[in-house]
């Protein structure tokens, strides 16, 4: 299917570490659903070079947000960084994709599971009124290698101020020893029950959304399955809604 491009300028970029970052551009797209990807590009030698990108920004804000780590070699990546307020960059025209909320069955509690960059749809999603009206509870987490990792601090503290009885936020850090996070793998910290005794039980009235690494996606099915949870299928819904990277 070909795609057809939308050209748009650079707002601003956050560097949270040396490669990992956040560019905003403006939305001169149609409306889109929190959750949904796009592909952003640019203009290199005469092709335009693309990628798939979640979107961190919220379908009500007038900019696009994306979140990407820089790879020196690779196609993309090191053109973005370094890009500069008002260049030119490419989105195609509609956004897409299934990881929202319209295809997450009800539930009494919603964990949302991020490792990395994955973080960056569920920022989308909270940003919007549909998961706190739709469970009692919000449980978020965020799974990275070094605490420089941990992005969108103030977004997330504006998340807690405003619904402090309904979401709670932990933080596993791998490759440190933090203070106020836990430091292993999300599965095994739930396995050994750190993360539990924190944020409760799972049940069958948990809902998952998992969204980042393979290998933490993978383990956390098969971990879950051992809980009686399915993954969530149009054919036949489960408790368990995820979308890789890379």
């Amino acid at each position: 299917m070909a795609i057809n491009w939308i050209e748009s300028k650079v707002i601003d970029q956050t560097r949270w570490t040396d490669d990992l970052v956040s560019i905003r551009f403006e939305n001169n797209i149609p409306p889109y659903i929190a959750g949904q990807f796009t592909k952003i590009g640019l203009k290199l030698d005469g092709d335009l070079i693309s990628r798939p990108y979640s979107l961190v920004s919220a379908p009500h804000e007038d900019f696009l947000e994306v979140i990407y780590v820089n790879v020196p070699d690779g196609k993309l990546t090191p053109h973005l960084h370094k890009l500069d307020t008002n260049d030119s960059i490419f989105v195609m025209d509609k956004a897409s994709g299934f990881f929202i909320m319209d295809e997450v069955p009800d539930g009494d509690k919603l964990w949302l599971v991020a490792t990395g960059t994955g973080l960056g749809v569920f920022i989308s999603l909270l940003k919007t009124d549909s998961p706190w009206k739709r469970f009692k509870e919000i449980v978020l987490i965020h799974g990275v290698r070094t605490s420089g990792e941990l992005a969108y601090q103030d977004q997330i503290k504006e998340l807690q101020a405003k619904h402090p009885n309904q979401l709670k936020y932990l933080q596993t850090v791998t490759r440190e020893k933090i203070d106020n996070t836990i430091n292993a793998r999300i599965p095994d910290a739930i396995k050994d029950g750190s993360i539990t005794n924190i944020c409760g039980e799972i049940n069958s009235s948990s809902q998952f959304m998992l969204c980042g690494n393979p290998d933490m996606i993978n383990d956390m099915v098969d971990l879950l399955g051992t809980y009686g949870l399915e993954r969530n299928r149009r054919s036949k819904p489960g408790n368990i809604t995820l979308e890789k990277y890379w």
